[in-house]
């Protein structure tokens, strides 16, 4: 793959910002452009990962299987997001998949060149452990979700989590967006439905939710708040 590409892919990535141009340069000698499909994976269970891929463009979803074939989402990751990062610190395999779920562009950067760069740049280094440590926030709120709330709570703390001035712009299906936090995609649009009659939110269409009372919303997951 050109360097070209890896350079325009590796300057975008919010982890390698404010790195010097010379970190910058050994960050894009390490890495490779790579284009996948819809439907492509780039690693599966029981791969053996030799780099960190971060997200150029499209989503790439992030899933796991149960013994008895059910899919759980992770977490679905788009631009400047990146994957991988646990095999810097181990050479296990891994158990979950990489998939594609529309055309994308990823960067792969190759693990022990980045772990020596790493080494050498504190900035790198603080950045990545900062990610890493809002991914175990986020692990952790999600085993609190699936353990504690009832679907309606399930619901109403993913749009808490995706509003942006009261709009919640759906990035992905419903399929997705239900999977990854343990109900049908029936169940998903019921509570959605519920949501509305009740009167905290406005559906506008298939992918746009107006939230029209947060503070309700926040009552329903955290009634001490209010």
């Amino acid at each position: 793959m050109s360097k070209e590409n890896a350079s325009s892919c590796i300057e975008t990535v919010p982890i390698f910002k404010n790195l010097t141009k010379d970190e910058l340069n050994q960050v894009i000698e390490i890495s490779n452009h790579k284009s996948l499909e819809k439907g492509k994976f780039i690693f599966t269970a029981g791969d053996t990962l030799d780099g960190l891929y971060v997200v150029h463009r499209g989503k790439i979803k992030i899933t796991r299987y149960s013994e008895d074939g059910k899919e759980q989402i992770i977490r679905i990751l788009s631009h400047g997001e990146f994957l991988g990062e646990l095999a810097l610190f181990s050479n296990e395999t891994v158990n979950t998949y990489a998939e594609a779920i529309e055309p994308s562009i990823v960067c792969m950067v190759e693990h022990q060149g980045l772990k020596d760069l790493m080494s050498k740049s504190p900035l790198l280094s603080f950045k990545m452990m900062k990610e890493l440590s809002k991914r175990l926030e986020k692990a952790e709120a999600l085993i609190e979700h699936s353990n504690l709330y009832n679907a309606l709570a399930k619901v109403t703390r993913l749009l808490l989590d995706l509003e942006k001035e009261n709009i919640v712009l759906f990035q992905t299906t419903k399929v997705n967006l239900s999977s990854s936090i343990g109900i049908t995609p029936e169940t998903f649009s019921r509570k959605l439905a519920e949501l509305s009659d009740l009167g905290y939110i406005d559906i506008i269409n298939n992918k746009t939710i107006r939230i029209l009372d947060k503070k309700g919303l926040i009552g329903l997951i955290q009634p001490n708040k209010l």
